[in-house]
């Protein structure tokens, strides 16, 4: 009985220590997981974190191409602009050879006899509309029109507006590095803009013609999530030469003035 008793003793014993060598590995092995666990996690972390800075390479990337895009379309647009000028300076120039030489006929010594006679016929078949003081060369056609990029953060007053893409510009009057329209040609002008605001902004833009307010708009949101679009209209006698600008008459510093792809902020103008 006794041998029996020590037998079961010594066999709960061994089994209690081969359970015992069990859980050892079993934590061994809980513990080397949790190590690959780690691991994965920080892998999976950093390349989250690489996969976020791949997305913001990749966006800019996309608006640097956009922009690329815009400027190839402002350089066309005005390499199409120089030749039109081009065309009509030839066009001018031939014009004034043509009034020189109905000059020079006209000042030419009179033959006599029966050349005397020729010429005076030819003076008589010239028209009165053919001769430079009764026929003004033609004026050529003068608009502008172009958008902002990218928003502008609470600008400060007194700050001029500057629509950097440019897609129109007949007369070569609008500068689109500062923002300015120079007249070409003296005459009457329309002038147009449109300004977007970001939500609890206020804006009040003015445009100058040299250093006067001819026009205005209050661009003002109240709200969250509330954005303003106000646009306006003005009709402007210029003098060759007089500057026009949209400029910004009283700062808010919690309005930006706000340009996505979807709504543009704009100005544009012509001559009548």
């Amino acid at each position: 009985m006794t041998w029996t008793i020590l037998t079961l003793v010594f066999a709960a014993i061994c089994l209690s220590l081969s359970m015992a060598d069990e859980m050892k590995l079993m934590k061994n092995e809980i513990a080397v997981i949790r190590n690959l666990l780690r691991e994965q996690n920080k892998r999976l972390t950093r390349l989250e974190m690489e996969n976020d800075a791949l997305k913001i390479t990749v966006t800019k990337l996309e608006n640097d191409n956009l922009l690329m895009k815009d400027r190839l379309v402002n350089i066309s647009d005005e390499n199409e602009a120089l030749k039109q000028e081009v065309s009509d300076l030839r066009r001018h120039v031939t014009t004034i050879q043509e009034y020189s030489n109905i000059e020079n006929l006209d000042k030419q010594e009179e033959p006599s006899g029966a050349f005397r006679e020729t010429a005076v016929h030819r003076r008589l078949l010239l028209s009165d509309a053919g001769s430079p003081s009764t026929t003004p060369l033609p004026v050529e056609p003068v608009a502008f029109y172009a958008y902002m990029s990218k928003s502008e953060p609470t600008p400060s007053n007194h700050h001029a507006l500057v629509f950097d893409v440019l897609k129109t510009n007949l007369g070569n009057g609008y500068n689109k590095y500062s923002g300015t329209f120079v007249a070409p040609y003296a005459g009457t002008y329309v002038f147009t803009w449109t300004i977007n605001i970001n939500p609890h902004g206020a804006h009040w833009i003015n445009l100058m013609v040299n250093d006067a307010v001819v026009g205005g708009t209050l661009a003002d949101t109240q709200v969250t999530g509330d954005f303003d679009s106000d646009s306006n209209t003005a009709v402007v006698v210029l003098s060759q030469g007089d500057s026009v600008i949209l400029r910004t008459t009283s700062a808010s510093d919690t309005a930006n003035i706000h340009v996505d792809s979807r709504a543009f902020t704009t100005f544009a103008g012509w001559r009548l």
